[in-house]
């Protein structure tokens, strides 16, 4: 049987290198292409229309067979993306952590049985607290996930569709279909956002198009003229560029907005499937034919090489960027020519066992790896387990710790024993109240309270800010709205029992708001009639780039430096902590600290005390590394006297447990 069942059309591989660099410029830097996600698109529309064409122009000759139909998809897909899965795993157990390799076995499983679209789905996590997805080797694989369930799908659709004579209805049909999806992808942009992302029912719209393109263009009886065909190619690339360059991740991707580039892409390639034209023979052009030939394993290479890359040394500077892109490069040209073009024509007995081989070999080191729960002994360093498990012990978030009641801002949380800390024997004067940026204080302040006997109930509700009732609804995300509302009238009903008042809250998030001043002035007020000492916990330094894992992957890892990978960042905290400051000048027994003293000295602001690091994320402290804080604090008495004194049960005793009275 003729392989060639649809003409070789050099624009098409062109449209292939514009998708990939897309997608691979985005992936380096989101800044330098903010669209260029949507090349994936772009790859979907291409491949629906090109299987559309085999299947369609072999049924119409009684030539299909679907057996040949998987073994030429198996010969063009499977041998390059298997060499890259095996490879992957196997610097990723050498060079990640347990979990990390675990995840990594999993999500390899799932691309070589074609389903890493719902593995990701089911099992990426895109918590608040999650790491970045863009560290996640094996991510990109579930666009060809995508891809494959749609070649077992459709050409079973077709087979049915040319067999029952239905030929006639096939473009409306294709059309209705096409529509449902991209419905369904908008429906649950808002119910589920993963599943939009990532299922073929919310993307086949895409694939859809490129189905109905090759109908509408090899159906019709009619042709064109050749000025209307120039047109349709260039409003078809106005559109697909404009779509890379305008279109935003916060958009709502996929949905109704993805019909845009999909239909500029099939404006394209409708146009030189009419005639040639000179927006398809700048997509003929040598460099961007060769760059399309390659695209394949240019996209199965250059993610996971940047995903390690920032996985080990953070974002890539001018060097690390180099570095991947010479390492890519390698990786596209070895898999171009060494396994995907020796795989893809003939079927020798060898090229069998290879495939068979390493489909096996990546199945085997899977399983082991998942067995193991992610630590093989022969690859890891000597007493690795142990030193993992000492690192841990000093970066854990504080919703993890039992004295600090965050998770849930349960009603029991004001009258549990185990919210407090100090002297548990008495009854506390104080209490901590806010977001995670409140509960992120505890190890200071309770260290400080085992230090002086003092007690202090803590209650959290996570990004909702200390706010009375309806004031604090519009400052929180929807699905927060109602539960941090009632967070607030629970506790402000509770606060009599209370003599003083700590507020702690991501305090530049909620300042992006114009009444951000008058409504925290507002709160203040309210407290300070009746009666309460109020003391404000000023926003703690964040860095950008900090990596709480860091020092565990130091010991695969040597090389790393995790000091100089997080840079302190302003991101207003400077700013909001002085309107803070000046405000809190406004009112009587109001008192603020901060422990910026402690995290910046010498001018320079460190996510770590003697190589040890202090925070979970980004912008909140690990509670072992607050407790550190508030230890240092008291080891150099570089304490408020004030503070102490208003949540000291016997302020008179403060000189005899070591205060400073010059503070």
């Amino acid at each position: 049987m003729n392989n060639k069942v649809i003409a070789y059309r050099p624009d098409v591989d062109g449209l292939r290198a514009l998708a990939v660099l897309a997608v691979v410029i985005f992936h380096f830097n989101k800044q330098w292409l903010p669209g260029g996600f949507v090349g994936v698109d772009v790859f979907f529309v291409i491949s629906g229309y090109l299987i559309t064409g085999i299947v369609a122009r072999q049924l119409s000759a009684g030539e299909f067979s679907f057996t040949d139909f998987y073994i030429r998809r198996i010969r063009r897909i499977f041998p390059a993306a298997a060499f890259m899965v095996f490879v992957t795993l196997l610097v990723g157990i050498l060079v990640m952590l347990p979990n990390d390799v675990k995840d990594l076995s999993g999500s390899a499983l799932a691309s070589l049985l074609s389903v890493a679209n719902i593995y990701f789905w089911n099992y990426l996590d895109v918590s608040y607290f999650a790491a970045s997805s863009d560290m996640v080797p094996l991510l990109h694989m579930w666009s060809l996930g995508v891809e494959e369930q749609f070649y077992v799908l459709w050409p079973a659709f077709l087979f049915f569709a040319f067999a029952w004579g239905g030929r006639r209805w096939l473009i409306i049909v294709v059309a209705l279909l096409a529509a449902a999806s991209f419905v369904c992808g908008q429906l649950n942009l808002a119910a589920d956002q993963k599943f939009a992302y990532y299922m073929l029912p919310a993307r086949a719209g895409e694939l859809l198009v490129g189905a109905a393109t090759y109908f509408i263009c090899q159906n019709s009886n009619y042709r064109p003229q050749r000025i209307y065909v120039e047109l349709m190619a260039v409003v078809g690339l106005v559109i697909t560029i404009g779509s890379l360059v305008m279109i935003r991740e916060s958009d709502g991707f996929p949905g109704l907005i993805s019909i845009l580039p999909t239909l500029g892409v099939a404006l394209l390639i409708a146009a030189g499937t009419f005639s040639s034209t000179y927006v398809g023979k700048l997509f003929s052009l040598r460099p961007l034919v060769g760059v399309g030939l390659v695209s394949f394993s240019l996209y199965l290479w250059h993610w996971p090489v940047l995903a390690f890359y920032r996985y080990a040394m953070g974002e890539p500077d001018l060097l690390g960027g180099g570095l991947c892109l010479v390492i890519i490069v390698t990786m596209t040209l070895f898999s171009y020519f060494f396994v995907e073009k020796p795989f893809r024509h003939g079927g020798s007995s060898t090229k069998a066992y290879a495939l068979s081989g390493l489909l096996a070999a990546s199945f085997m080191l899977s399983g082991v790896a998942l067995y193991f729960n992610g630590v093989i002994e022969l690859l890891s360093p000597k007493g690795y387990v142990e030193k993992l498990t000492s690192i841990s012990d000093n970066t854990g978030p504080a919703f993890s710790y039992r004295y600090v009641c965050q998770v849930g801002a349960k009603s029991e949380f004001l009258s549990d024993k185990k919210c407090v800390v100090g002297d548990l024997a008495k009854e506390p004067r104080a209490i901590l109240f806010g977001d995670s940026n409140a509960a992120h204080f505890m190890g200071y302040l309770k260290a400080l309270a085992e230090h002086y006997g003092f007690t202090l109930r803590n209650i959290e509700h996570a990004s909702c800010p200390p706010f009375p009732g309806e004031l604090s609804r519009k400052y929180v995300l929807p699905a927060a709205k109602n539960s941090c509302v009632e967070f607030n009238r629970m506790v402000r009903g509770e606060l009599n029992k209370y003599e003083t008042v700590v507020l702690g809250a991501s305090w530049q998030a909620y300042a992006r708001d114009p009444n951000f001043e008058s409504d925290f002035r507002q709160t203040l007020k309210l407290l300070v009639d009746s009666g309460k000492n109020v003391v404000i916990a000023l926003r703690a330094p964040g860095f950008i780039g900090y990596d709480r894992d860091c020092s565990k992957k130091q010991l695969k890892i040597p090389l790393m430096s995790c000091e100089k990978q997080s840079s302190y960042a302003d991101k207003g905290e400077l700013a909001v902590n002085k309107l803070i400051v000046d405000v809190a000048k406004d009112y009587q027994r109001v008192t603020v600290f901060g422990l910026r003293e402690l995290i910046c000295k010498n001018g320079t602001c460190s996510a770590y005390m003697n190589g040890t690091p202090l925070y979970y994320d980004e912008g909140h402290l690990s509670i072992p590394g607050s407790e550190m804080l508030g230890e240092e604090a008291l080891r150099t008495n570089s304490l408020s006297l004030e503070l102490v004194r208003v949540l000291s049960d016997d302020p008179e005793s403060l000189a005899d447990r070591g205060s400073n009275p010059n503070r």
